[in-house]
């Protein structure tokens, strides 16, 4: 193999490798897993004010189609992320406790509000915990553009292109 033959074979694994990139983060959180998700979400907050046992089960329902949506996703998805730099998968990570930490926050802000603003009843089906759980999925659905574009500046610094 003479050098001419082996830069043409990187300069197309790099071209490959781009492509990858790219497919990624376009198909970072696809809006109908998004939507699912939140519904998950709201299940899961609004169902804290019930009583027993319907509480655990909503609760336990609702956990298991966001973290269930996530998990089909990742067996759905064409590209599996694969970060080489030391510091990607730790932003990762922070980007995601960044959104529980402001999904939960939209919350207790919406529970509060459905009992100062509305003069909602702590307990039953339409609970505080309901507005707050409606608050909760509004806004994580609010979130995710910035979040993809967060993850895909991750992936694309990992790569050197950002």
């Amino acid at each position: 193999m003479n050098p001419q033959d082996a830069q043409a074979s990187l300069d197309q694994i790099r071209a490959f490798q781009d492509r990858t990139r790219e497919e990624m983060v376009r198909k970072i959180f696809p809006w109908s897993y998004v939507i699912i998700s939140a519904l998950g979400l709201f299940a899961t907050f609004a169902a804290i004010d019930l009583g027993q046992p319907w509480d655990a089960i909503a609760r336990g329902l609702g956990f298991a189609l966001f973290v269930g949506v996530g998990y089909l996703y990742s067996f759905w998805i064409s590209v599996h992320p694969r970060p080489t730099s030391p510091t990607a998968w730790p932003a990762i990570a922070g980007v995601g406790l960044g959104v529980v930490a402001i999904v939960f926050v939209a919350f207790v802000i919406g529970r509060i509000a459905g009992f100062l603003l509305f003069g909602v009843p702590a307990e039953g089906f339409l609970s505080q915990a309901t507005v707050g759980g409606a608050a909760a999925a509004v806004v994580y659905i609010a979130i995710v553009p910035v979040v993809r574009r967060i993850i895909a500046s991750i992936v694309l610094q990992d790569a050197g292109r950002g």
